[in-house]
């Protein structure tokens, strides 16, 4: 069915790893445009060359002798802990250089503690986990008309931006691009929105750089509510849905052209030579307490300040200026199979928590009645661990958003950051019947 024709029936139908310590250095200039086959490639492996041995370890804590043992390791260079140190979950997963993982493993040994193999060999995982595609498919996707984007591959931040372009060209006035800003480097903060209803919802994804799964999500449900927009009537005349696949465009650039685990936005920390804040710890609500440390060189430092980065303010203000017709915040993020509700920073529960929990509780069951797995649905806080100056707290506390949510989407740990392209689409089928579930939950 053609776009005009699904337009016209909305209308009428009835209703530390490798980084750590590193000096500021820019990401690529030159991947404002589409990226050459050639150039793909060379620049994946020399991405994955850095992680030459490394492994992911899941360490057994069963004991609080194995949990201050992984302590130790927290902000070493070399230690990427890919889940929180917390004693409410049983396993930890860390990413180890060849050097730590023999010094680790053998302090674990002469201490009782256990632990497996996830990933061994983190660099052919990088590979493995987005092939990229022979010339003559590449080809292909170059000749056709529009935009070049997929749900069998992990794109670049250009794609995304190409796809949206399309997306409003071909379903006007039905979606339109827009932005909230400008990155640290220069990069359009970019979204589309898709609907008719003066009712509201924002959806992100990308705001952690390395989640890769998360901006594809999102960018399957950009396409859901607008190829498909003639199945999703009664939310497309009763809502405009705000989406943005990559909120932090820098940081998502430079896993593909710099370091493939790099977590934070790419921003000049004062005072240091480390680069970036954690975009979700960085909004102003419980700022700089749990899950967060004071070590710009971690990965969950929450910046100097509250919105101290462009990307995070761009939410902040847009959010402010539409917070009498937002009616719910939904942000995507991996791994762990977990959708929270707040409060993230502690154990308090907003008066309205039940009717959260349905509504989330919606979306956990119409995922898995979807294909997709058992999902768990509960605070943050008592779910993984504690942490504060999330988007999500900020969204309900602050501006005053009713429905807020965060999705862990897959796995649970045996490829997590490396999800393999080949797992997007049913990702996108099952998490868009999820949020579609909850949606319909509220209208």
């Amino acid at each position: 069915m053609g776009p005009l024709v699904s337009l016209l029936l909305l209308l009428l139908t009835p209703a530390a790893v490798p980084g750590h310590g590193q000096v500021h250095v820019q990401s690529s200039r030159g991947d404002t445009g589409l990226v050459p086959a050639l150039r793909l490639r060379t620049e994946q492996a020399d991405n994955a060359a850095q992680y030459a041995g490394y492994q992911v370890l899941r360490v057994n804590v069963d004991s609080n002798g194995t949990l201050d043992l992984l302590r130790t390791y927290e902000d070493r260079p070399g230690v990427d802990f890919w889940t929180p140190i917390s004693p409410l979950v049983p396993t930890v997963d860390v990413m180890v250089s060849p050097d730590v993982r023999s010094e680790l493993t053998r302090r674990l040994k002469d201490s009782g503690g256990s632990y497996g193999v996830n990933i061994g060999n983190v660099q052919d995982a990088i590979v493995r986990q987005n092939p990229i595609p022979s010339p003559f498919y590449l080809e292909l996707l170059e000749g056709r008309q529009g935009y070049q984007l997929t749900w069998k591959a992990y794109h670049r931040l250009a794609v995304h931006h190409q796809y949206m372009d399309y997306v409003e060209h071909e379903y006007r006035g039905l979606c339109s691009t827009f932005s909230i800003g400008i990155s640290t480097e220069g990069r359009n903060v970019k979204g589309i929105r898709c609907g008719l209803g003066e009712r509201e919802i924002w959806i992100d994804g990308g705001i952690h750089a390395r989640e890769w799964i998360s901006p594809a999500v999102v960018s399957y449900l950009v396409k859901d509510f607008s190829a498909t927009s003639y199945k999703e009537q009664d939310i497309l005349k009763a809502f405009t849905i705000y989406m943005i696949p990559v909120l932090n465009p820098d940081g998502y650039e430079y896993t593909h052209t710099g370091r493939r685990m790099w977590r934070k936005t790419r921003s000049r920390t004062p005072g240091s030579s480390c680069v970036g804040a954690d975009p979700n710890r960085n909004f102003g609500y419980h700022w700089g307490e749990a899950g967060t440390s004071t070590n710009p060189c971690s990965d969950v430092y929450p910046g100097s300040r509250p919105f101290s980065e462009p990307e995070t303010r761009g939410v902040r203000d847009f959010l402010l200026q539409h917070k009498n017709k937002m009616e719910m915040y939904i942000s995507f993020h991996s791994y762990s199979q977990m959708l929270f509700v707040p409060y993230g920073h502690g154990t308090e529960r907003p008066s309205d928590y039940d009717e959260l929990l349905r509504v989330a509780q919606k979306g956990a069951a119409a995922l898995q009645a979807a294909g997709g797995p058992a999902f768990r649905v509960g605070q943050a806080s008592r779910l993984l661990y504690a942490a504060s100056g999330g988007s999500d707290d900020w969204a309900k506390a602050k501006a005053n958003i009713k429905y807020s949510f965060t999705f862990e989407l897959r796995d649970k740990g045996f490829n997590g950051f490396l999800l393999p392209s080949s797992l997007i689409e049913q990702s996108g089928r099952e998490t868009a019947a999820a949020v579609k579930a909850m949606i319909r939950a509220i209208l």
